[in-house]
């Protein structure tokens, strides 16, 4: 921070002052200082766990110490203790117990409730009361029944692990807040979004923490009740009702429960035990995997690894998307859900994978890119959390196609199969994502947005083979497999009615080819009426309206698929989706070199690439749609025929085949007569994305330029009007003549401090009047606040002719001699508060022009009644021969200390824009 401020460089950070282009110097000031952040951050999780290791060592250790030496002083009954030892090792004996057999320990009189404790890697330890001995027999196996579960699963030392971990939150936040209460000024600056998510990601392990704990004793019970039909044990231990007071619990109170009532344990035995797998796992999965990439990527560029910061990017985000794979498909595909169930898993993964790609990663006060999202959040959240809500479903179906595999070896080679597949998919639609991101930054233009996401990067070239061979894996099983499924019983709110959906197999293959045929001949078709609508145009606009004429078939073929099978069908719509694209790329392709075209191989790849590529984003994007669509047809299906539920639904299929063929020709008739424009595309998207694109200068090489070749004779008033009349045609017309004002005003050297440069400009300001000019002129704008919101600008142009060349040289030297000696200084200001203002010069890297030139970034800020107020701008001045030309423009802001990164960069545009414009008015 000492280095970066002794070089003036901006607070945002090494990513705005790459941007600024001063990169090189950010990055020598922070050699090594990501590495040793990272490492300490690491370090700090790491030694949070090894406290909770420890602590999880000593509480069993002094668990067995105590129960025992409460032993040694009270002994047990030795009637007791033979009762509840003979029906410990019978339970032992039948849950198989060997290697493992826990220790038992009867404890006294005076020990109210049953517990297990260990050590890491020791054996557990069960301490049973003696009055379970004198009481019901079917109790006492309920006790045990229950410890021996938590001993079964090895959760013991697991969920000490988890007490302790959750129970060193609180104590480590308030050591992390500490520093804001000494400097409270971070806390509303650098750190006021993080702070408020810590906060809030601490309460949230808290409920974490006690709804894990709750659900393990949730399991043990359900794991002793159907092991020995203990139910009426466990409701006569407890009671159907809550005490009186416990009913007078404080919600939150029960939230962070870590133990559930004993009404609680009775009713936990009706609802339905596959909680691990529904929407608050997927939540978390996404998060944890884009903060991972968050901080991957941090780390990559900044050199820490092999990997080239070009690339840093590609390679975290596959790697959060591969470890969200290996998380969530494995744990889908474990067994069926219901529908809800499954729209809890879309959800949840959209929420959780959106909100961690835009809130800010470990250690970090902002996102990764947070510079490009600044004003834009919620408009990114809005639009990436459909399309994660499809990838989420297709997760979800593929998951769910891998949980119908037999087990076994193909079962394996599939799974695999699918998580790489998804993998992929999700790297495929992040990294469109980050390019969008970019692409809205530069230009907020539509058209180029279009352009953008509908060209495939190298992941989604990945993606293309990848997500269909995984479908047609899972599509194509064994018609005998080695041992027979066992019929598993829907889920309590899975009770699916009569589906209006095509029953068999056999008749949704024929649907399919009907659909798809139709669909391939009505593309085919539609060619001629694309070329006679584009006749005369872009050419290439007619090629992309080509290849979603193949992409709009294969999707009306997968989304009919979706609409008979729903979820379940994923796999088979997407196999179907890309077969029909395929084949409508390669007859178009035949169409070409039958009229007289080359058969190309690179024409051919790009009829199957670029369809492939648009089914596949049109399809992630659609799914959740039309499954929901699905599920609100069935329902009304099942309330108006009011049929019995039926497991293939009935056996009239809808949608009728001729239905699904016209709805297909109106789909492929509707690209092709442009009513789906704003998704696919006008003509001009693609040039206008040419056109955008920046690319460097060429150098002048040292070719003379006319006004610097030949100084010639001072410029007259009527040159110098003009020259900036020629300028000003250029800009705006809504940017009006503001005569008299000034972007950043007059300001009289005698009531600059520190002195030195008071002294300074006063001794410039005699050197000025002393080098008489042979014409000036100047022109000012005001921006209106429309174009530079809230309060518009100021824009100036100044051309001052010199008799000599060397008079002008000295001008920009003075210029570039005074930013360097008075950085920092203030000045009298009569509506600041204490009457004084303070301005911040940094001098930037050259500006693109043909002529020595210098750029400033100024910066006043000062408060007025207590609140910030800021104003700043950007300066260049340029020699041309005998002339000197400046550009100024000035922008303020109330109720901020600082500009934008991204508002920064605007005004040092427009700044050289109007430069440019002069030089060129000059030239001329």
């Amino acid at each position: 921070q000492a280095c970066a401020a002794l070089d003036d460089l901006p607070p945002d950070g090494g990513q705005a002052a790459r941007l600024l282009g001063r990169g090189a110097r950010y990055d020598r000031c922070a050699t090594g200082f990501e590495l040793v952040r990272g490492l300490a951050q690491l370090g700090g999780a790491v030694g949070v766990l090894g406290l909770a290791g420890v602590a999880v060592l000593l509480d069993g250790l002094s668990a067995r110490h105590a129960v025992r030496r409460r032993v040694r002083r009270r002994p047990a009954g030795e009637r007791g203790v033979a009762v509840v030892r003979e029906r410990f090792e019978h339970w032992c004996d039948t849950l198989g117990l060997d290697r493992r057999r826990p220790q038992l320990v009867v404890a006294p009189v005076g020990v109210r409730q049953a517990y297990t404790t260990a050590v890491p890697f020791g054996r557990p330890l069960v301490v049973v009361p003696v009055a379970h001995a004198y009481g019901r027999p079917d109790l006492l196996d309920l006790v045990l029944l229950h410890e021996l579960a938590h001993v079964r699963a090895r959760d013991v030392a697991w969920a000490s692990a988890t007490r302790w971990t959750g129970g060193l939150i609180l104590p480590v936040l308030v050591l992390v807040v500490t520093p804001v209460l000494v400097d409270p000024g971070p806390a509303t600056r650098y750190y006021a979004l993080t702070l408020p998510v810590t906060a809030l990601f601490a309460a949230g392990t808290l409920l974490a923490r006690a709804a894990v704990l709750r659900r393990r004793e949730h399991a043990a019970d359900r794991f002793a009740v159907d092991h020995a039909d203990l139910r009426d044990a466990l409701a006569a231990a407890g009671g159907d009702d809550d005490p009186p007071r416990r009913a007078r619990w404080w919600r939150p109170g029960r939230w962070l429960a870590r133990h559930p009532t004993d009404a609680q344990r009775v009713r936990a035995l009706d609802r339905e035990p596959r909680w691990e797998d529904g929407f608050t796992v997927a939540v978390v999965a996404g998060l944890v995997a884009m903060f991972g990439f968050q901080s991957l990527l941090r780390l990559l560029t900044h050199g820490v690894g092999p990997v080239p910061p070009g690339d840093a990017g590609d390679v975290a985000v596959a790697a959060a998307a591969l470890c969200w794979a290996v998380v969530v498909v494995p744990l889908w595909s474990r067994r069926p859900a219901s529908v809800r169930r499954r729209w809890s898993r879309m959800l949840g993964s959209g929420l959780g994978l959106a909100g961690g790609y835009l809130l800010p990663g470990y250690g970090a006060t902002s996102p990764v890119y947070g510079v490009f999202l600044a004003g834009f959040h919620l408009g990114a959240f809005a639009a990436l959390l459909p399309v994660l809500v499809g990838v989420g479903a297709v997760a979800v179906g593929f998951a769910e196609a891998v949980a119908r595999v037999p087990s076994g070896i193909r079962r394996r080679a599939t799974l695999v199969a699918t998580v790489l597949a998804v993998a992929v998919l999700l790297t495929a639609v992040l990294t469109t994502a980050t390019l969008l991101v970019f692409g809205h930054w530069a230009w907020h233009s539509g058209p180029i947005d279009r352009a953008l996401w509908s060209t495939p990067g190298l992941a989604a070239r990945v993606a293309l083979p990848a997500v269909p061979l995984a479908a047609l894996l899972l599509v194509c099983r064994p018609t005998r497999p080695r041992r027979p499924p066992r019929p598993a019983a829907s889920p309590p709110d899975a009770a699916p009615g009569p589906s209006p959906v095509v029953a068999g197999p056999r008749r949704l293959v024929a649907l399919i080819l009907l659909t798809g045929g139709t669909a391939v001949v009505a593309g085919l078709a539609a060619t001629d009426l694309v070329a006679g609508r584009t006749a005369g145009g872009d050419a290439f606009f007619l090629l992309f309206l080509r290849w979603w004429l193949c992409a709009s078939a294969g999707w009306w073929v997968a989304s009919v698929v979706l609409l008979a099978r729903g979820v379940r069908g994923t796999a088979v719509a997407w196999t179907a989706g890309a077969g029909v694209t395929v084949v409508a790329g390669t007859v178009q392709f035949a169409r070409d070199v039958v009229g007289g075209a080359g058969p190309a191989p690179a024409h051919l790849l790009a009829f199957l690439e670029r369809p492939a590529w648009l089914l596949l984003a049109a399809l992630v994007v659609a799914s959740p749609p039309v499954l929901l669509l699905r599920e609100l047809w069935t329902g009304w299906w099942a309330r108006v025929r009011r049929r019995p539920a039926r497991r293939h639904g009935p056996r009239a299929s809808w949608p009728p085949p001729v239905l699904a063929a016209l709805v297909a020709v109106a789909v492929v008739g509707g690209v092709a007569a442009g009513w789906t424009a704003p998704v696919t595309g006008r003509a001009g998207d693609w040039d206008l994305l040419r056109s955008a694109r920046v690319e460097p200068a060429a150098p002048d090489d040292g070719r003379p330029r006319p006004a610097a070749r030949d100084p010639g004779r001072p410029l007259d008033r009527a040159a110098v009007d003009a020259a900036l009349a020629e300028a000003r045609r250029s800009l705006p017309v809504d940017w009006t003549p503001a005569p008299g004002l000034s972007p950043f005003g007059a300001i009289d050297p005698a009531g600059v401090r520190p002195s030195a440069c008071a002294d300074r400009f006063a001794a410039d300001a005699r050197a000025e009047r002393a080098r008489p000019a042979s014409a000036e002129g100047t022109v000012v704008l005001a921006v209106p606040a429309t174009t530079l919101p809230p309060l518009g600008a100021t824009f100036q142009l100044r051309l001052t002719s010199y008799p000599s060349a060397d008079a002008a040289a000295r001008v920009l030297a003075a210029a570039r001699q005074a930013v360097t000696a008075c950085p920092r200084w203030s000045y009298p200001s009569a509506l600041a508060d204490g009457g004084v203002a303070h301005r911040w010069t940094v001098a930037m890297p050259r500006a693109d022009l043909p002529y020595d030139s210098l750029r400033v970034r100024i910066t006043d800020s000062s408060t007025l009644g207590g609140l910030p107020a800021v104003a700043a701008g950007t300066r260049v001045v340029v020699a041309v021969g005998r002339t000197v030309l400046s550009a100024e423009i000035a922008l303020g802001i109330p109720f901020r200390d600082q500009l934008e990164p991204k508002e920064r960069l605007l005004l040092d545009d427009l700044a050289v824009v109007g430069a440019r414009l002069v030089v060129h008015a000059l030239d001329s």
